[in-house]
């Protein structure tokens, strides 16, 4: 019996479980696109400056365009870390959702 019970914490340990992303939104508006640096500002005059845009949310609104800039947007996002050549961890920020403002 304590075998299988091994067996099972084995294959329970093994078995990644996906790990949700987590969500954040901000409202800010767009300034521009320049070597594919997607940036916003907001009320504040934070700037958020993202790296890449999720497929849905660049076909419903074609920031690479030019017609949006100036217009403020409701931005979702997540963040995520990588790794760079020397093995030092930096935040990447992907638009995942957005939904026009004015």
């Amino acid at each position: 019996m304590k075998t299988v019970f091994i067996i099972f914490m084995a294959l329970g340990i093994s078995i990644s479980v996906p790990i949700q992303q987590e969500e954040f939104i901000i409202e800010a508006t767009y300034i521009g696109v320049e070597e594919g640096i997607y940036t916003f500002i907001d009320d504040d005059e934070l700037e958020y400056e993202f790296s890449d845009i999720d497929i849905k949310a660049s076909k419903k609104y074609d920031l690479d365009s030019g017609k949006f800039i100036g217009k403020k947007f409701e931005v979702t996002y997540w963040m995520d870390t990588e790794t760079d050549e020397n093995d030092d961890e930096y935040d990447v920020y992907i638009i995942v959702g957005l939904d026009l403002i004015n």
